[in-house]
């Protein structure tokens, strides 16, 4: 995946990096999260984590759960637990363990195949990417043509999760998605600009 060592300006290579974590982390992050609302529904968290607190507990205890996600679990005011505070590795957690779900054909930990399109499968993919792209990535930086495949690979599992191609989206989802696509589209042409320069 990795094409060259990093330097200290932004290249076409860099900027394909960029967007591949920026697509996981901020679409990916909500994809989860909505998925893990609809099973558990805001308002009743507190409840949620209370009930499932000595399995949330074991999970602490084998250094699943980190202090930083406990303290999100369970914070100082318990009323102000929201799954809004919840990063990708934590939601992925919370999923697996305490939402009910079957796991996939291949287990929670492997790449699902491409026929299955389950939603468990798809969210082992959004693991698989993650732990790819910027977990054990050896450098930042992505050619083009990898970007292409994993850009639409991505996309497509962060879609079938969210059902973003046919339910209708809540406003501020929208509006955020709309912001983000904004912002990605600026910083293309401001790289495109600096490219131009050179």
């Amino acid at each position: 995946m990795a094409t060259a060592a990093p330097t200290g300006s932004s290249t076409k290579e860099t900027t394909n990096y960029a967007r591949l974590c920026r697509l996981l982390v901020d679409v990916g992050t909500q994809a989860l999260r909505d998925t893990f609302d609809a099973i558990h529904p805001p308002t009743n968290l507190r409840t949620i984590s209370t009930v499932n607190k000595s399995t949330l507990q074991s999970l602490r205890t084998r250094k699943v759960i980190n202090a930083t996600q406990w303290g999100k679990l369970f914070p100082a005011i318990p009323t102000s637990v929201s799954s809004a505070n919840f990063d990708i590795t934590l939601l992925m957690i919370l999923l697996r363990n305490i939402c009910g779900l079957p796991s996939p054909a291949a287990g929670w930990d492997t790449l699902s195949a491409a026929t299955d399109v389950s939603r468990e499968a798809d969210i082992t993919r959004v693991k698989y990417y993650r732990n790819f792209v910027y977990g054990h990535a050896e450098c930042a930086s992505v050619d083009d043509s990898t970007f292409n495949i994993y850009w639409d690979d991505i996309r497509e599992t962060l879609a079938a999760i969210d059902n973003l191609e046919t339910d209708c989206m809540d406003p501020e989802v929208e509006k955020h998605c709309k912001e983000l696509l904004s912002q990605w589209k600026k910083d293309e042409e401001n790289v495109k600009d600096k490219l131009d320069e050179v």
